[in-house]
């Protein structure tokens, strides 16, 4: 017997190709041999899920990585940036472009390593907690998964270590060719716009970000192949970043404006703060394109995850039609069934010509079984009408008009009007009908038109006339490919009919109530269930899926990633910029603005970079929400998709926005009571 249990993800291809040498061999020298038992099969299906879980997980981590991405290269610029001054004074005394760059390669190096060996442990338990996602941000304590770590993680972690390098090597670079000379030369020019703005790279991005878009609407989606044309996955992130640089080139001119309104108003500390904005915009490029891409990518993947949330549900009820779908067998009078009717109703007599064929009890009786709330009949047959010369082939659906509307699922995008205003339509007329309005679009009916239906029922057909009396979209348990959807009256169509014929039952029951309990209760009320289909199972089911658990576990630790990247960022920037501007702030204390006034002014700053990285964050992460996630549907869904934005889960980002000023803005007030002026004007060589 094979051992399996040192089997791990990366062993499968291989394992795989030796079984099949191991086959074909045996084969060729033994014609007539056969394989029994074999993980061949189960090795192949986990090969295919592996794949699809992957292809999901890279699809929507690209807005993760990419605001990761942006932090490693704000948090390495503005190292570097503190130690230009040193770097500068290194090249002047004799140090070589490639001392200073195999310095810096050194202790990224370290660093990275030191990060690495505490980033297996921390990886492995971010890996368990996915593993344990029931919802978006909701975590189900289970049984913990075996992780294993793979080379393939660790080529991962060494890729992400190399990043993180190269993202500390580049401003080195740059700041290596300075001498102490030549560094304050260029510090001297520090107003001319940074190189991005020069190129218009923002302007090229939105290039791609637009064909992406483009695309996406052309062929509806992603397809069943997200990696054939890798653009598309990364769209939503090319968009956001492209449009949060077009932010950064338009800030400067709405602070000239704003600081020129303020010109003729008193007090100097916002108008100072405007001014500085305005003409030392490349200072906090970083840290406000990273507060916008924050914002707005954390909405998007919120929204993202609750959208697949809220459609998984939509999509199951639309799916049963209500909380419970019934199948119940009646009894036929035509032949011997022994169905739960027989002990109630009566039996043909001699001479009774007209006897209904079929026997149901009442479906009231369905109020009985514990849990259910209401109950409504619902039976689907086969129909048929001539339109346009056209024999057109669907399904006629009779409803209880009454209680229909206490059961069924039922979204505003469905239809023009309301369930309720649908069934009172039918109401107005016994012989009403709804049609989907693409039918009456296609053969150009109206409301108030006649319409004959030839509809089939176990054996018996028979032409119905209708008068159409309202339209809809989509129907509850109507899939638009299997044909037309025609809507009736359930009574009127057994009338017509000459008698009842069985039909199914929709039940709305309890929040509390299990399913099962339901059946059971239907059962002793001698009700026979032949099926029972319920929405809250297929929702349990599918949400214990890996695929949607490694999708949405994946979301939730990006959304929370955001949020802490955010914090750290702006931490950074704070500390360094207060360093940075050290002699600044001792020439403005010197120059008379008390510590009130310095407060105010840096206060200021933190609340228009706030302020503005938030209100164009929640602008652009709406947009590319309504844009791109319809999109980001996994094959054809009844009802489509809805997008919903997660305000609830975003919320708390505006309250850690508010606490990050405040905490930033204490922190400021000592180290601005404890400067002293002369110390900050004459050794204040900081960079």
């Amino acid at each position: 017997v094979a051992d399996g249990s040192g089997v791990s993800s990366d062993d499968v291809a291989a394992l795989l190709d030796r079984i099949g040498a191991v086959h074909g061999r045996a084969l060729s020298l033994l014609p007539k041999i056969g394989l029994d038992v074999s993980p061949v099969d189960a090795l192949n299906e986990y090969r295919r899920s592996a794949r699809q879980l992957s292809i999901s997980l890279y699809t929507f981590s690209v807005p993760i990585l990419g605001l990761i991405l942006a932090f490693i290269g704000l948090v390495a610029g503005l190292s570097v940036e503190r130690r230009r001054n040193e770097i500068a004074v290194l090249r002047s005394r004799g140090a070589s472009v490639v001392q200073v760059i195999t310095l810096s390669l050194v202790e990224g190096i370290l660093l990275g390593a030191l990060a690495l060996i505490l980033a297996i442990p921390l990886g492995r338990e971010v890996s368990g907690l996915i593993a344990q996602a029931r919802t978006f941000l909701e975590f189900v304590p289970g049984p913990r998964l075996r992780i294993n770590l793979s080379p393939t993680a660790l080529r991962v972690g060494l890729a992400a270590l190399g990043i993180a390098v190269v993202a500390l090597l580049l401003p080195t670079l740059g700041a290596a060719r300075h001498t102490i000379v030549t560094y304050k030369l260029e510090r001297a020019r520090a107003l001319r716009p940074p190189w991005w703005r020069r190129a218009w790279l923002d302007l090229l991005l939105l290039i791609p970000a637009a064909y992406g878009a483009y695309l996406l609407r052309r062929q509806g989606g992603l397809g069943s192949d997200p990696f054939g044309n890798p653009l598309l996955i990364a769209v939503p992130a090319f968009f956001v970043f492209s449009l949060a640089l077009l932010v950064l080139r338009l800030l400067p001119f709405i602070m000239n404006a704003l600081a020129a309104v303020l010109a003729w108003f008193p007090g100097v500390s916002l108008l100072f703060a405007t001014r500085h904005l305005a003409r030392s915009s490349r200072y906090f490029t970083g840290p406000l394109i990273l507060l916008i891409l924050t914002l707005s990518l954390a909405i998007y993947t919120a929204s993202l995850a609750l959208t697949l949330d809220y459609n998984l549900v939509q999509a199951s009820y639309y799916k049963v039609g209500a909380d419970m779908h019934v199948t119940e067998l009646g009894e036929s009078t035509e032949r011997s069934l022994a169905g739960p009717a027989a002990a109630v109703t009566p039996r043909r007599t001699a001479g009774e010509e007209e006897e209904p064929r079929w026997l149901f009890l009442p479906v009231s009786e369905h109020l009985k079984a514990p849990g259910v709330r209401a109950a409504a009949r619902v039976g689907d047959y086969r129909a048929g009408t001539n339109l346009g010369g056209t024999f057109i082939r669907g399904t006629f659906r009779g409803v209880d008009r009454v209680d229909f509307t206490k059961v069924a699922y039922w979204r505003r995008d469905l239809a023009p009007s309301s369930l309720g205003a649908l069934m009172n339509a039918l109401a107005v007329r016994r012989d009403g009908i709804l049609v989907p309005r693409s039918l009456l679009g296609r053969f150009g009916l109206t409301i108030g038109d006649s319409l004959s239906l030839d509809i089939s029922l176990f054996g018996e057909g028979r032409e119905v006339p209708f008068t159409i009396v309202g339209a809809f979209d989509l129907f509850p348990r109507w899939n638009p490919e299997s044909g037309p959807l025609f809507v009736g009256d359930l009574d009127y169509l057994f009338e017509s009919m000459g008698g009842l014929f069985p039909y199914d039952v929709w039940l709305s029951i309890e929040e509390t109530s299990r399913p099962d309990q339901v059946v059971e209760g239907l059962q002793e009320l001698r009700l026979l269930v032949l099926d029972a289909e319920d929405a809250r199972s297929l929702i349990a089911e599918e949400q214990a899926r890996p695929q949607r658990q490694g999708t949405l576990g994946l979301l939730s630790i990006g959304f929370a990633a955001a949020g802490l990247l955010t914090v750290l960022a702006f931490l950074f920037y704070t500390l360094f910029s207060f360093q940075r501007r050290f002699i600044e702030l001792g020439v403005l204390r010197a120059m008379g603005l008390s510590i009130p006034q310095m407060v105010a002014l840096l206060g200021w700053e933190m609340m228009l970079l706030l302020g503005a990285g938030t209100a164009a964050g929640t602008a652009l992460g709406i947009w590319a929400s309504h844009l791109f996630i319809p999109y980001l549907q996994v094959g054809p869904a009844l009802p489509p998709f809805q997008v919903v934005i997660a305000w609830e889960a975003i919320r708390p980002f505006y309250v850690l926005f508010g606490m990050l000023f405040l905490a930033a803005l204490a922190g400021l007030i000592p180290m601005l009571a404890r400067m002293r002026i002369f110390q900050a004007v004459k050794l204040g060589e900081v960079g």
